[in-house]
């Protein structure tokens, strides 16, 4: 066991007590008033740190270590979702309706690890760190967005952030040199015609079936229209028309999520999304209108620096801590900071079945095995040190 594993798996006692205590209280998207008191304090408490309020909440802190080197960021959201919590934990959401669902709190929890373990090997460690206390992640257009443009990352080489997967074991961790997840875009189709009296079809223009034929032909633009190895999902999630039985609707409304990696492909499916539509919609006598919303980017990791981190991993916690990953069709707002900065977003495993720690991301139910917490602490640390190392200057 290195010294640096050593000292996270020392933490145990306060990393549970961080995360207990931001599991309890959690705020949603921009509201994080209290998480961002609470962080402030306990980064105030480890002591080193420059601490730097670029948003309403949120917090940056910057520190230099004894050693030249370059300056990584290490990012963790802070805020959670707007749903019930039914985990059973016994410190369960005491904020009616809003959860940690998506594991933010244990996001928030080790990099406090990893803000104290810097602290205490301050000397001995090399470059700087840029540590992002970010707000907003999951209402779009996400805080890492107006982060970027008030400039955190100015002066920055190198970016690392990691999310806490119950898909994958305690233990392991999923790595991927390139897209890791997708473009998170919406379209909206509101078909316009003339409604009447169901017995008589002829005198009327039928939105429900254009807009189900719209629907059918959605799908043809993955199937037939994106190269099979770029991959797309088009999903209609949403289709609302009708009053009552017997009266033909004069107006019907359609969205979906559509998720892609490639750019090229995403601005293509804009394009023929509203094509396809409006012409389908014109071959039926009704009218099309299409708003086609640009989400979060597709989060691309840099090769390199992936690559780095993925040995320095390896060598930490073996090869068996390296299960294969694939991309997920997920969206992240990390993508952002990835379009200005080299660097990798990763995931970290969760999962317990012996502890009940199964259930996935979102979900009411969802927890996560604490004993998790000090690996993701030693993890930011040794990864980052290995990128500063095999990378000392940014290309």
């Amino acid at each position: 066991m290195t010294n640096i594993e050593e000292r996270a798996k020392s933490y145990e006692e306060q990393l549970l007590e961080w995360y207990t205590h931001l599991h309890t209280y959690p705020e949603t998207s921009f509201n994080e008033v209290h998480t961002t008191e609470y962080l402030i304090e306990q980064l105030e408490a480890i002591g080193g740190y420059t601490l730097t309020r670029v948003s309403n909440t949120g917090v940056v802190a910057d520190i230099t270590c004894g050693k030249p080197g370059p300056k990584v960021a290490l990012r963790a959201d802070i805020d959670a979702l707007a749903m019930p919590e039914h985990s059973g934990l016994s410190f369960a959401s005491v904020n009616d309706g809003v959860m940690h669902a998506c594991g933010h709190d244990g996001h928030m929890t080790m990099l406090l690890g990893a803000a104290k373990l810097i602290r205490q090997c301050q000397d001995e460690l090399s470059g700087s760190y840029r540590l992002l206390f970010q707000p907003g992640e999951e209402l779009f257009p996400g805080g890492a967005k107006e982060y970027v443009e008030k400039g955190v990352l100015d002066g920055v080489d190198y970016i690392l952030g990691q999310h806490v997967a119950p898909f994958l074991p305690t233990g392991t961790f999923g790595l991927v040199e390139g897209p890791i997840m997708g473009a998170t875009d919406v379209a909206h189709i509101k078909i316009i015609g003339q409604g009447g009296h169901a017995s008589m079809p002829h005198l009327n223009t039928d939105v429900i079936a254009t807009g189900a034929e719209i629907v059918t032909n959605l799908q043809h633009l993955v199937a037939r229209e994106v190269d099979p190895l770029a991959q797309a999902v088009i999903s209609i999630t949403n289709f609302h028309a009708g009053t009552a039985h017997n009266v033909m609707a004069g107006e019907a409304l359609l969205s979906g999520s559509i998720r892609t990696f490639d750019e090229e492909v995403r601005q293509y499916l804009a394009k023929r999304i509203e094509e396809v539509a409006t012409a389908i919609a014109r071959a039926h006598r009704c009218e099309a209108e299409v708003v086609y919303e640009f989400g979060y980017p597709a989060t691309v990791n840099d090769a390199a620096v992936t690559r780095t981190v993925r040995a320095a991993l390896r060598n930490l916690y073996g090869e068996a801590a390296l299960p294969e990953q694939k991309p997920l069709m997920a969206g992240e707002d990390f993508a952002s900071y990835l379009k200005v900065c080299r660097g990798t977003f990763y995931f970290i495993g969760v999962g317990n079945e012996e502890k009940e720690c199964k259930y996935p991301l979102h979900h009411s139910c969802f927890k996560l095995d604490p004993d998790a917490l000090p690996l993701g602490v030693a993890g930011l640390i040794v990864g980052s040190q290995a990128v500063m190392r095999a990378h000392p200057i940014a290309e």
